[in-house]
């Protein structure tokens, strides 16, 4: 699974790069409050906050998006207590589970959102000396990674935070020597299906394209 993943650009270089890549225009608001206002980490731990994407108007998947700072690690709205008591990893969220846990089933039917990523990072190796591998999108550009989000409310305070969904690795896939989960990735066509609960996502479960990822080290460490 994934704990650790970075986000280099600047909100006008990140938005160029959603209407490059995914045809979107990313609404950029001024004031102090506007939440892509609020610093946000360039490497992004779990409970660390970060920088997630999101429909402007809820009832309008296919208009602008809005940028959004959060939690990585979902609250849901359902728990009785302050955010920073929630003690569950909900960083990640298993594809085949997120019909069913109560966790993400609320946010599934109508908060998704793109979780925009210079890179993410998987271990290879024995623990100790483990290698740490850069996976970059090979063609350049951020991934834009499907993730839902969720905003909790408790004694007045107001937390956003998001998930980031994982699939599982075919044998055939980029992927596998370093991990048996990877990311959803989102391009121009998925992503507008992703955005909108009206429309099937199974369809967006699957591996990406061979050679769509670069890896830095190239090769697994040896176990």
């Amino acid at each position: 699974m994934c704990n650790l993943y970075t986000l280099d650009p600047v909100l006008t270089e990140l938005a160029q790069d959603f209407d490059r890549f995914l045809g979107r225009r990313l609404h950029l608001a001024a004031g102090p409050d506007t939440l892509a206002n609020q610093p946000w980490k360039a490497w992004v731990y779990p409970k660390y906050q970060g920088l997630f994407v999101r429909p402007l108007d809820p009832a309008d998947p296919d208009g602008d998006l809005e940028p959004a700072v959060g939690r990585w690690g979902v609250v849901p709205w359902t728990h009785k207590g302050a955010a920073k008591d929630w003690k569950f990893p909900t960083n990640n969220c298993r594809s085949e589970e997120m019909t069913t846990k109560a966790s993400f089933r609320d946010a599934l039917k109508e908060r998704r959102c793109i979780i925009p990523a210079s890179a993410f990072y998987e271990h290879t190796g024995p623990k100790g000396a483990m290698t740490k591998h850069a996976i970059t999108r090979a063609e350049g550009g951020p991934h834009f990674l499907a993730g839902l989000w969720s905003r909790h409310s408790w004694e007045g305070e107001i937390t956003e935070s998001y998930t980031m969904l994982m699939q599982g690795v075919a044998d055939e896939d980029d992927m596998r020597p370093f991990h048996n989960r990877q990311p959803v990735f989102l391009n121009r066509e998925t992503a507008a299906v992703w955005l909108n609960p009206a429309l099937d996502y199974s369809p967006l479960l699957a591996s990406p394209p061979k050679g769509h990822l670069a890896f830095d080290p190239p090769e697994p460490a040896a176990r």
